[in-house]
């Protein structure tokens, strides 16, 4: 890379980089920690940089190393650690080198769309979109950054223009997608879901978006079998914990939609079946029981397969995953009655304490 030299106005420098004593504009102090800062900065860069800082301009002479000598990667690679402000201002100095430099407009819109600087992202990835309108990832940037900003009919124009012109881009489809469920249009977010799931198969949102596109249009394999794929992949984070949410939606909406007038059979069954088998456990079991049950139930209980099978150690034999919500519920109810696990039998409940004449 050729040498580069550039200035920027003191006042622009982000004062966050500095230590508190040194944040006073025209001070010895913010002088001395400017020139340190990117001293620092440059010479990981490769290469020799001369500072100089006055009270009114920051300039910058860097004479790189060798021709591969490119400060961008380490810059982004700053981002990508969750530096945004060191890597925010290293972007904004080389930009008024290379005004019409694509890569770092793109870089330094999206570094200010995630933290939150919309306005200013915005007008980044437009210069970006205009000096180059066929690269499908500044459009699928400038749609998430409209997104954010609530301008939604604008985000979702620019999302399907990214699809036009990239349709496997999986990030196009991905933020497309979320951004139609967001507008009630579960229908056409599906397919936008299933291309980016198809195209980043461990993307754990592009799941959760699939699952609950498939859950708004009643197609309940298909949003069953994407919940469970969205916590496999992992199961510790928020969005399981969103997934497991969704499932436990799905499982019932269907329940409520199947019981109607009547309480069900099948469920009732299983309650009775419970309380008989759970009649006269000490606390100590009926904790450790109820434990069991939510550990093997981490990942949602598949209650609409009676073909789907659970062991815990604390009850013999294989059960359903209805049979276990049901065991889970009442060993809930004996130990802190009117707890809420998030799947709601309490009608074959009573029905089931009524016909074997228990009171808890």
């Amino acid at each position: 890379m050729a040498a580069l030299e550039f200035s920027i106005a003191a006042t622009a420098f982000d004062v966050s980089l500095l230590p508190e004593n040194a944040r006073t504009h025209g001070t010895p102090a913010f002088r001395e920690a400017v020139n340190a800062f990117l001293q620092s900065e440059f010479r990981d860069f490769g290469g020799h940089a001369s500072i100089r800082v006055d009270d009114q301009a920051i300039t910058v002479s860097w004479d790189p190393a060798t021709r591969e000598s490119n400060p961008l990667p380490p810059i982004i690679q700053k981002l990508q650690q969750g530096r945004h402000a060191e890597g925010i201002q290293l972007l904004e100095m080389l930009l008024t080198h290379r005004p019409k430099d694509t890569v770092l407009l793109y870089n330094l819109g999206l570094a200010l769309s995630d933290t939150g600087r919309l306005e200013r992202a915005e007008h980044c990835l437009r210069r970006a979109a205009a000096l180059d309108p066929e690269d499908a990832n500044i459009a699928v940037a400038l749609g998430v950054a409209l997104g954010r900003m609530g301008r939604t009919t604008e985000a979702i124009t620019v999302l399907r223009e990214a699809v036009e012109r990239d349709g496997q881009n999986p990030w196009a489809r991905r933020n497309l997608g979320g951004l139609l469920l967001q507008e009630g249009k579960a229908e056409e977010a599906v397919g936008h879901f299933q291309q980016a799931t198809r195209l980043l198969s461990q993307d754990q949102l592009a799941w959760l978006g699939l699952a609950d596109a498939c859950r708004l249009t009643n197609r309940v394999k298909e949003a069953e079998a994407a919940y469970r794929q969205a916590v496999e992949i992992n199961p510790h984070s928020d969005l399981a914990e969103r997934a497991r949410a969704g499932s436990n939606a799905l499982a019932q909406a269907g329940f409520e939609h199947s019981r109607k007038v009547v309480v069900r059979q099948d469920v009732l069954h299983y309650c009775m079946d419970a309380l008989q088998r759970l009649s006269g456990l000490p606390l100590a079991e009926l904790q450790k029981l109820s434990l069991e049950l939510a550990m093997a139930g981490r990942n949602g209980f598949e209650v609409h397969n009676p073909d789907s099978r659970y062991r815990v150690k604390g009850l013999p034999g294989e059960y359903s995953g209805l049979a276990m919500v049901c065991f889970l519920y009442v060993a809930m109810q004996r130990i802190r009655p009117g707890t809420d696990i998030g799947f709601d039998v309490h009608e074959e409940y009573a029905a089931a304490k009524k016909m074997l004449g228990k009171q808890g």
